[in-house]
């Protein structure tokens, strides 16, 4: 039997760590990542930050109704 603390977590939909819900975190983020080379090394550089559903261009920590977790 759960106790009333348990069942009140439940019915609230509580989780004890926030999932944030941002572009980033979707399955309809895009972008391109592009690979530098230097003489001191390489690194990489994420361009092109898109929304795969309305095209448009995004920031990472953005965020719509449409958001869909991506899975993990």
């Amino acid at each position: 039997m759960a106790s009333k603390q348990e069942t009140a977590k439940k019915q609230q939909g509580y989780v004890p760590k926030a999932i944030p819900r941002e572009c980033a975190t979707c399955t309809s983020f895009t972008s391109d990542i592009d690979t530098k080379f230097t003489r001191y090394g390489s690194y990489t550089e994420e361009k092109n930050l898109r929304c795969g559903i309305g095209g448009f261009a995004v920031k990472k920590k953005g965020c719509c109704d449409l958001h869909k977790f991506k899975e993990v």
